[in-house]
């Protein structure tokens, strides 16, 4: 019995040993599969804030060489960094024109063929054209009272052609009503048929014709009055640009420049559709011209067939009424082939007073494009340089933007010049609590002159920074071996304070919920004491090279996480570099 106890005894402690022992080494393999942290303790005390910015010496101002015309160097006749004295040659251009003064020479060369060519077209005199380029041709309101006035005689014209045809059937009627002839008409009735056939079929062509005319003819006067339209609104701009008193400013010269550029561009636009309804009527105009000769020539046949059967009805009647109607009828035909004559010569008429109206208006327009142009090429032939460009003022080139064989648009900056007896300076941006840590006429220290030139940087402005509001821009007057281009990193700022939570600023992390400290946060287990990290949000108050001074949900004698081996998560449990 006593061996038995004995035997469970040793049994139980040896269970409790191994127990312990492996209790111990999966403690310890644990242990060792965190990620290790080292820490430091929240302190107080002070910091010395300092703000530092690089950036490179620029100069406070300068002067930009440019030219108002597109040429090719030739020579660069300085280097950068010379000294220049007002007069000395700093280019030298290819000796030909510039690109401006050539597209000009050939937009004034087409200008003119199409001037000549809508001259010669339009068939106008001498003393027309003369008239034209003196700029008396007739007012808008004269072109258009002229196209009125013709469109109406056309109507007149068609009204008196409707009236004598309207006669005429009605004087055959009255002698289809009185004729007791017994002669045959057969063959004067077919051909009244065979002419009312052909005539009937006229009409239909000249229906159609009229279709397809109509809009087009429609589209052509909208378009001639858009036309004159703009050529009026265009005169009357370049006439408000040309009479500006020499009191003008540039702002009223530019708006009445636009003004004319705008009108310009409408009369182009309106002067391509004219063209174009113009083409389309010229298309059309035959056919219906056509169209409209053999409805009036079958109109003319039909009428004579008529009068040659009422003739030959009348043969054997011999009343005086008869002999009346038939004398009526001569008169009344007669009559209708006058307003037929009539109306063929309103409507030629009416197609030249279009024809010229829209002649005169193309010529206008072509011979104001070429004088504007002639005028263009004269400007940029007076204000051509020459082949050397100099110096306007006395300093030293910073920069050359171009070289030999390049070719320079107006208004590129071909060089730079520091002015004499200019100062340099060295900005750099910082944020709006570094700024208040500044005063204009602080000095700078200068942290990388690593050859120990003579120079010195004195705080000279402090600006909102242009591209982030919540910056200021820090201004350094840099005196001394200098030259723009040189790269400087200047520190500023000897102020202490002191600050009651400090931290090491390796200690501070950031995320998108803004910037936050991991603290240690220790728990006792039977084991022995765990620990894991825990965040706090922090705001930073300024900060030296090694330490920040920090707001936030602290007591002071926390143990702040600074490096870790391995990434970490919040309240994710770690192990101490000193265990």
């Amino acid at each position: 019995m006593t061996d038995r106890k004995d035997k469970i005894k040793n049994i139980t402690i040896i269970f409790l040993l191994v127990m312990l022992i492996l209790t111990f080494f999966s403690n310890t393999i644990m242990n060792y599969s965190l990620v290790e942290v080292s820490t430091q303790q929240v302190t107080s005390g002070q910091i010395t804030s300092k703000v530092r910015g690089s950036g490179s010496v620029e100069a406070s101002e300068s002067y930009s060489v440019t030219i108002e015309e597109t040429r090719k160097i030739a020579t660069v006749n300085v280097k950068k960094d010379a000294e220049v004295a007002t007069g000395d040659l700093l280019f030298t251009l290819e000796d030909t024109d510039s690109d401006e003064l050539d597209a000009a020479k050939k937009s004034l060369n087409e200008a003119q063929a199409a001037y000549e060519s809508a001259v010669l077209t339009a068939g106008i005199t001498v003393a027309e054209r003369q008239s034209i380029e003196a700029g008396k041709g007739s007012s808008l309101t004269q072109k258009q009272n002229e196209i009125a006035a013709a469109n109406q005689r056309v109507k007149d014209a068609q009204a008196a052609v409707d009236a004598a045809q309207a006669s005429v059937d009605k004087i055959k009627a009255q002698i289809d009503a009185v004729s007791n002839s017994t002669t045959d008409t057969t063959a004067e009735e077919k051909a009244v048929l065979d002419a009312e056939k052909k005539n009937s079929e006229a009409q239909d062509s000249l229906t159609s014709a009229e279709s397809a005319y109509t809009p087009v003819k429609s589209a052509y006067d909208t378009a001639l009055s858009g036309l004159q339209s703009a050529q009026s609104t265009y005169d009357e701009a370049k006439t408000a640009y040309d009479n500006l008193p020499s009191t003008a400013t540039e702002a009223d010269k530019q708006t009445a420049k636009t003004s004319v550029a705008i009108a310009e561009t409408k009369l182009k636009a309106a002067k391509a559709t004219y063209d174009a309804r113009k083409d389309d009527l010229n298309k059309v105009q035959g056919s219906y011209d056509s169209a409209k000769s053999a409805a009036t020539d079958s109109k003319n046949a039909l009428s004579n067939a008529n009068y040659n059967l009422s003739v030959k009805k009348l043969t054997g009647t011999n009343t005086a009424e008869a002999n009346n109607l038939q004398a009526q009828l001569n008169t009344a035909t007669a009559a209708l082939t006058d307003a037929n004559t009539a109306l063929t010569s309103a409507t030629n008429d009416q197609k030249k007073v279009t024809d010229k109206i829209s002649g005169e208006v193309t010529i206008a327009s072509a011979y104001k494009t070429m004088t504007d142009l002639q005028e263009e090429v004269a400007k940029l032939q007076a204000k051509s340089i020459g082949t050397e460009i100099t110096s306007p003022i006395s300093g030293t080139v910073t920069d050359i933007a171009v070289t030999a064989g390049t070719t320079v648009n107006a208004n590129d900056v071909m060089m730079t010049i520091q002015p004499e007896n200019k100062a340099y300076v060295l900005q750099f941006s910082v944020t709006e609590n570094q700024a208040k840590k500044v005063r204009v006429g602080d000095t700078a220290e200068i942290l990388n002159n690593w050859y120990g030139n003579d120079v010195s940087a004195v705080v000279s402005a402090i600006r909102k920074d242009p591209q982030n509001r919540t910056n200021s821009i820090i201004i350094c007057e840099m005196k001394g071996d200098v030259s723009v281009g040189d790269s400087y990193t200047l520190s500023i700022g000897e102020q202490s304070s002191n600050y009651d939570t400090i931290v090491p600023t390796s200690a501070i992390r950031e995320d998108s919920n803004g910037k936050f400290i991991l603290i240690i946060e220790s728990k006792s287990t039977p084991l022995g004491n765990r620990y894991y990290a825990r965040r706090v949000d922090v705001d930073v108050i300024t900060s030296d090279d090694t330490k920040s001074a920090v707001t936030g949900a602290l007591e002071g004698y926390e143990y702040v996480i600074t490096t870790t081996t391995k990434p970490i998560k919040e309240n994710e449990q770690v192990r101490l570099a000193s265990e």
